[in-house]
């Protein structure tokens, strides 16, 4: 966990810095509870004058203002953010880092339930029954009875077929007697194959 602190206006005291860092390393069993090992932390502290006069009401005191920028480099990603202020930096630094704490608890939560979502879904997947491709169940086959009404020319049939809709159209020849099949090709062209079969 590398952690920089950055003072605006107000500089860091050695106190100060330990208790962050203590806290931090309180913190930082979430984190790898989380699996987040990489870690960045910006603490900022800042000053200013409170709005009101103190109870005395001689002068404003002085506000302290702790930001807390924790970013998060592994796979979840992301980053927390909280701040707090307070005429006492203490208290300031204790109630940030608490809603820090929070934050984490809750990023924990939510990553082990991404986490517990992925291994179910991973378990249905290798549950379900893969069959193998030779093992899969053909669609039936349906014979059916060629039926050709009576004879006709070419013309006549591709005729038919355009105006049916179908594929193919097998037909008996009116001239040669023989069972052709009239096709639809790729590309808007027709096709006859000529069986040779003799039906007449």
């Amino acid at each position: 966990m590398n952690v920089e602190f950055i003072g605006k206006g107000v500089d860091w005291t050695d106190a100060m810095k330990s208790f962050v860092e203590g806290k931090l390393e309180r913190l930082s069993r979430f984190l790898k509870e989380a699996e987040e090992d990489q870690v960045e932390v910006v603490v900022t502290l800042s000053s200013t004058r409170a709005k009101q006069k103190d109870f005395a009401g001689d002068s404003r005191p002085t506000l302290y203002r702790i930001d807390i920028d924790i970013y998060l480099k592994t796979w979840g990603g992301g980053s927390v953010h909280a701040w707090e202020e307070d005429i006492d930096v203490f208290s300031a630094l204790d109630r940030v880092m608490d809603e820090v704490e929070r934050q984490i608890i809750k990023l924990k939560q939510r990553r082990h339930e991404i986490r517990r979502r992925g291994a179910k879904m991973k378990e249905e997947i290798l549950a379900a029954e893969v069959i193998p491709s030779e093992e899969r169940e053909l669609p039936p086959i349906i014979e059916e009875d060629l039926v050709i009404e009576k004879p006709m020319s070419l013309e006549d049939a591709l005729f038919e077929l355009k105006d049916t809709g179908v594929y193919f159209l097998p037909f008996v020849d009116v001239e040669t007697g023989t069972l052709k099949i009239l096709y639809r090709k790729r590309g808007g062209n027709f096709g006859v194959i000529n069986t040779k079969c003799k039906v007449m």
